[in-house]
């Protein structure tokens, strides 16, 4: 759905599939609640979290079921997208570690 302002937002359920604290985080829009299957999976996520002298290493793998899946993907900005949300996180994670 596109909202006034041009953003592109899904409404598709999905599901966690694995929470790990401080370490692993996957979820799917393969199932949503339930556990029922969504007719138009579209991918499977991974975000992993290690210690790194710095401070965090946060690696994210998207998975899809096919190069069409993942082009599309790529068109819809993932890498920017994923990019910001990334650069949200650790702004948040500096403001409650200073406050």
């Amino acid at each position: 759905m596109k909202q006034e302002d041009g953003t592109i937002v899904h409404e598709k359920e999905g599901c966690f599939l694995e929470v790990i604290e401080n370490e692993r985080i996957v979820f799917t829009d393969a199932l949503q609640g339930g556990w029922r299957l969504n007719e138009q999976a579209f991918l499977t996520a991974i975000i992993t979290l290690e210690d790194h002298p710095e401070g965090t290493l946060y690696t994210t793998t998207a998975m899809h079921k096919n190069r069409e899946d993942c082009q599309k993907h790529a068109d819809m900005g993932f890498m920017e997208g994923w990019g910001t949300a990334l650069a949200q996180l650790a702004r948040l994670a500096e403001e409650l570690h200073n406050s």
